[in-house]
C-alpha cells in the first residue's frame, strides 16, 4: 500500500486500492455496471430522458420512468427495455405537483439514483410573459427538481449511499433572450445541486448537474432543417449534440468512475461555454 492509501485508510477515507477494486467490480459485474440499482428519472418520455433510461436500462438499471400521462412514448420506453430483459416501472404524473413526488416515494423502497430531467422550452419576450408562464416554468424545472430530491435523500440517506443528477442547461449559465423564466429557472437548479451537494456529501450521496447545449431532441427536430443549421453554427463543433451524448455524461456521474465528484455543473456543449 502506497503512503498516500495508509494515510487515507488511517483517516477513514476511501483508498486507492478501494476505489479501484469498486471500480473494477462495477465494470466487470454480470448484467452490467448498474445492475441491482435502481434509478428514477423524471421527464423520461422523449428526448433525453428517454436516452437516459434506455442508456441505463443497457447497463442493468431498474427503470422507474416518470413523465406526464399525456407522454405517449412512455409505452414505447417501457416496451423497448423490457424487451431487452429490463426491468420498467412506470410512474405517471406532473413534477411540479408536490403530490406526485410523494406518491412516487411513497411506493420505492430503495433508490440509488436520481435524474431529475422534467422540463419544457417555451420562448417569450419578457414585456409579454405573464405571471402564469412565470410560475409555471420554475414549477416544473425548480420545484419539480426541489421535490424529488427531497423524496430520494430520505431513502439514500438510509443506505448512505445516492447520486442524484439535475439536467440543467447552458443557458442557466449564460442566459438567453425570451427565455428569461426558462433561463432563471436552470440557474436555480445549478445553485440547488450546489448547495444540497454541500449538505449531503458527508452522507455518501453525490449532486451534480449536467448543462447541455443544443441538443438534436424530437421538439427541435419539428423546427425544421434552417433552424437547426443556423443553431448548429453556434458551437465550434458546428453541430447540435445526441440525446445520448447526455446520457453517457450521466451514467458517468451515476457511476463508481465519478465519486470524487460533487457539486460539478458538466458543461455538455459542443465548446458553446468554456469557463476560464
Amino acid at each position: 500500500m502506497t503512503e498516500e492509501n495508509k494515510l487515507a485508510a488511517t483517516l477513514g477515507w476511501l483508498t486507492g486500492e478501494q476505489h479501484l477494486a469498486a471500480l473494477q467490480a462495477e465494470q466487470t459485474q454480470e448484467g452490467g455496471r448498474f445492475c441491482g440499482k435502481t434509478v428514477l428519472v423524471t421527464g423520461a418520455g422523449s428526448g433525453i430522458g428517454f436516452a437516459i433510461c434506455e442508456a441505463l436500462a443497457r447497463e442493468g438499471a431498474q427503470i422507474i420512468a416518470n413523465d406526464l400521462p399525456t407522454q405517449n412514448k412512455l409505452a414505447v420506453l417501457k416496451s423497448t427495455i423490457e424487451a431487452r430483459g429490463g426491468t420498467c416501472t412506470l410512474k405517471l404524473g406532473d413534477v411540479s405537483d408536490p403530490q406526485t413526488a410523494a406518491k412516487i416515494f411513497a411506493d420505492i423502497e430503495t433508490l440509488d439514483v436520481l435524474v431529475n430531467n422534467a422540463g419544457y422550452l417555451a420562448e417569450v419576450p419578457l414585456s409579454e410573459m405573464t405571471d402564469a408562464q412565470w410560475d409555471q416554468m420554475i414549477k416544473v424545472h425548480l420545484y419539480g427538481s426541489f421535490y424529488f430530491a427531497r423524496g430520494a435523500v430520505g431513502l439514500m440517506r438510509r443506505q448512505g449511499f445516492g447520486r442524484i443528477i439535475n439536467i440543467a442547461s447552458d443557458l442557466g449559465q449564460i442566459g438567453c433572450q425570451n427565455l428569461a423564466h426558462y433561463s432563471a429557472a436552470k440557474g436555480g437548479i445549478i445553485a440547488l445541486t450546489k448547495s444540497l451537494a454541500r449538505e449531503l456529501g458527508g452522507q455518501g450521496i453525490l449532486v451534480n448537474a449536467v448543462a447541455p447545449g443544443g441538443i438534436l431532441t424530437p421538439l427541435v427536430g419539428r423546427l425544421g432543417d434552417e433552424y437547426i443549421e443556423n443553431e448548429a453554427k453556434l458551437y465550434p463543433l458546428n453541430r447540435l449534440g445526441l440525446p445520448s451524448e447526455i446520457a453517457a455524461v450521466v451514467l458517468f456521474l451515476a457511476s463508481n468512475a465519478a465519486t470524487f465528484m460533487t457539486g460539478q455543473v458538466v458543461g455538455v456543449n459542443g465548446g458553446g461555454v468554456m469557463n476560464g
